[in-house]
């Protein structure tokens, strides 16, 4: 028979002590290496940014310039896409002598176009894009007989205008946003700046059509 005396015991214990330890350290080891390669075999997500998506869905702001026979002439700022009825409720709405029946008040809007309304009776100008003879470029200012129209023409082309200068051009501008369209040519000596002598030099040159 085998005797085993206590220190052999002791000894035994401590030898089948470590080894649980080892295994047991060997086993977390190996535990937390599955889980690292797991996670890092998992592709991330891929989102889409908020800001792309926002990008993607709100049309963009343009500015349009609205004159002619409306309440409240003026550039407006729609979104893109605005359809030219929605841009005449802006300006006030039409003024009781408009035609809008030549008018296509389906059109949809461009970044700076240039929307002329004009009056009942009155003839469409056949210059640039029109809009059932509305004019909406700023080059249609100037019609065929050479005239440059002080209902639509911009800043640059009323200083072309003997005794028109910036200033004289801003304050024409300026008079037919506040007040609206001149009905005659001779309204324009209604702007500050513009008197009998200035008027004389250039009534041969401008238009109201």
């Amino acid at each position: 028979m085998l005797y085993v005396t206590r220190t052999q015991k002791l000894i035994f214990a401590f030898v089948v002590l470590v080894l649980v330890i080892i295994s047991g350290t060997i086993y977390i080891r190996q535990d937390k290496t599955t889980e690292i390669s797991l996670v890092e075999t998992v592709p991330d997500q891929v989102e889409t940014p908020v800001e792309i998506i926002a990008a993607e869905i709100i049309p963009e702001e343009i500015s349009v310039y609205i004159c002619g026979f409306v309440m409240n002439p003026g550039v407006v700022k729609v979104i893109e896409g605005t359809r030219l009825d929605e841009v005449i409720k802006l300006a006030g709405g039409a003024k009781e002598e408009a035609d809008l029946e030549i008018v296509n008040l389906a059109y949809k809007l461009a970044d700076e176009d240039m929307v002329y309304i004009p009056k009942k009776g009155e003839k469409p100008q056949a210059e640039g894009k029109t809009i059932q003879g509305v004019n909406t470029v700023k080059g249609a200012a100037v019609n065929k007989s050479g005239k440059i129209n002080i209902n639509t023409a911009s800043e640059k082309e009323l200083d072309t205008l003997e005794g028109v200068g910036p200033v004289t051009a801003k304050a024409i501008i300026q008079f037919r946003e506040q007040k609206g369209a001149f009905i005659t040519i001779e309204d324009i000596k209604k702007v500050s700046g513009i008197g009998e002598a200035k008027f004389d030099r250039m009534k041969d040159k401008i238009t109201v059509e």
